[in-house]
């Protein structure tokens, strides 16, 4: 048996996901897993109208009325987009070419609206704080990718929505850590020449360090990173938003309609503690010990820092980093005004039970989101048949499809000269000369089985113990890729 055959046995064994997709597509071109994103139609309990105009909202504000129109338009339309995504600067492969795949889609418009999570600190695996390089540290095709800072350590625990915008001498010194680590042997000269010209081109224009936020930079610098990744036009403009404000803009009403499917888990007491119990432990969602995750809100320290938050009776209350307690009256007259002030930021639970299942938006994930989105699916469906005057609602919920992902695969591999091949992140992507029109016609042609081994170097060992994985995997199975992943779109650098 081939090693890239038993990592994947392996993931199968743990990730009942990748068991499902290598049984139904193994063999099958990509094209195959894009035709089925698809949202079938749906009856949502709540009306959509109010999602658009948050959407809109968020969209000028970063793009401008002109991109918010086309959005809005695009969505009424194909209502559908990646929520596994973290917000801020992004140069982790696997979100970029899963990015770049839904962009690919059959009938996919003009526009690929992306929302990420921006209540994540700015050390999180997409690493926002600065750049991944992939590039083998020293020639070990085992080490990748590698981390290039940008931003100061003293930011790493912020959330990245309150992160400061990054200055001139910021990106300066890593500029100089670069040309560092080029010298020490650390990353090839084509890495450390497309990376200069990432810091140099995107991170140290006038109009990116004049941006007041790391938000708005971020935006700027994927944007500018998006073009650079194709010879060409790009497939479609890139839309990133912050998941967040949307769900308080939307938040601020449901908390206080008492049919939303929002008032009636938080606000009805015997709804609340057969969700609280259901979903007690579950990934995503909270312990009722003070544990492990938080209930429905996240509070947020004066450090810009996420704060657990526990529900004592009628009070959401939590302590920060400074052991400082924060409280609120679990109630719509205290949560909404900390919600407009960003002293209260919504759950990942929160955000899914306004998006997808009271609005009914199509929410494509990856491997986790496959698993605790059924789950928070099944434990409100089970909460509201408490009563039967929650039948309707329950019945709405029920209807949400929650299995939509593109988990763990990349088309793009870059081969190193000793023929192996290494996961392809955008900067090494647009320092290559970017994708032609051909290359993206020959991804949709590449084996499932394959893009999931072109991602394994990156990905695998979150879906397997590293006590289950043999010594050296990730460089045996780069090497192994480059004569077993024919049909993957390569370059060489």
């Amino acid at each position: 048996m081939s090693l890239g055959a038993h990592l994947l046995g392996l993931a199968a064994r743990h990730s009942p996901l990748v068991r499902d997709t290598l049984r139904r597509h193994a063999d099958a071109p990509l094209s195959d897993l894009l035709a089925r994103l698809r949202p079938r139609p749906a009856d949502p309990w709540q009306d959509r109208e109010d999602l658009w105009r948050a959407v809109a909202d968020q969209t000028a504000l970063w793009y401008g009325p002109a991109v918010a129109r086309e959005v809005v338009a695009d969505l009424r339309e194909h209502p559908i987009v990646p929520t596994s995504n973290h917000f801020g600067v992004d140069t982790f492969a696997d979100s970029v070419q899963g990015t770049l795949l839904f962009a690919l889609r059959p009938g996919a418009p003009r526009n690929v609206v992306v929302l990420g999570f921006g209540s994540v600190s700015m050390n999180n695996l997409t690493y926002p704080m600065g750049l991944r390089l992939y590039d083998p540290r020293h020639g070990d095709a085992g080490a990748v990718p590698q981390r290039l800072p940008v931003m100061p350590n003293r930011d790493k625990h912020r959330t990245v929505l309150t992160a400061q915008p990054f200055d001139l001498e910021m990106v300066t010194r890593a500029r100089a850590r670069l040309g560092r680590m080029r010298r020490a042997g650390e990353v090839t000269a084509f890495c450390e020449r497309s990376a200069a010209e990432i810091l140099d081109a995107e991170y140290a224009s006038a109009r990116t360090l004049s941006l007041p936020a790391h938000a708005l930079q971020a935006i700027r610098v994927n944007a500018g990173l998006w073009r650079r990744m194709f010879r060409g036009a790009p497939p479609a403009r890139l839309v990133q938003l912050a998941i967040e404000p949307i769900c308080a803009a939307l938040l601020d009403r449901d908390l206080r309609d008492p049919g939303s499917l929002v008032h009636q888990l938080f606000f009805v007491p015997r709804v609340r503690e057969a969700l609280l119990d259901g979903l007690d432990g579950a990934p995503a969602c909270w312990s009722r010990e003070p544990s492990r995750g938080t209930v429905f809100f996240w509070g947020l320290s004066t450090a810009g820092r996420r704060v657990p938050l526990r529900l004592d009776g009628e009070l959401l209350t939590g302590v920060d980093e400074r052991g400082r307690r924060l409280t609120w009256k679990f109630h719509p007259d205290e949560l909404v005004p900390a919600l407009r002030e960003q002293r209260l930021l919504p759950s990942l639970f929160t955000c899914f039970a306004v998006l997808a299942f009271a609005r009914g938006l199509g929410c494509v994930g990856g491997y986790y989101q496959v698993g605790y989105l059924p789950a928070m699916q099944r434990g409100i469906v089970a909460a509201l048949g408490v009563g039967e005057e929650f039948r309707d609602v329950a019945d709405r919920v029920a209807q949400v499809p929650t299995g939509l992902h593109l988990a763990g695969v990349q088309g793009i591999a870059r081969a190193l000269p000793d023929g192996s091949l290494i996961p392809a992140g955008p900067v090494e992507i647009a320092g290559a000369g970017g994708l032609s029109a051909a290359d993206l016609d020959a991804l949709g042609s590449v084996p499932v089985r394959e893009a999931h081994l072109a991602a394994f170097p990156e990905l695998l060992d979150h879906l397997v113990p590293a006590a289950d994985l043999p010594g050296g995997w990730a460089r045996a199975l780069a090497a192994e890729n480059g004569t077993a992943c024919r049909g993957v779109v390569r370059f060489e650098a």
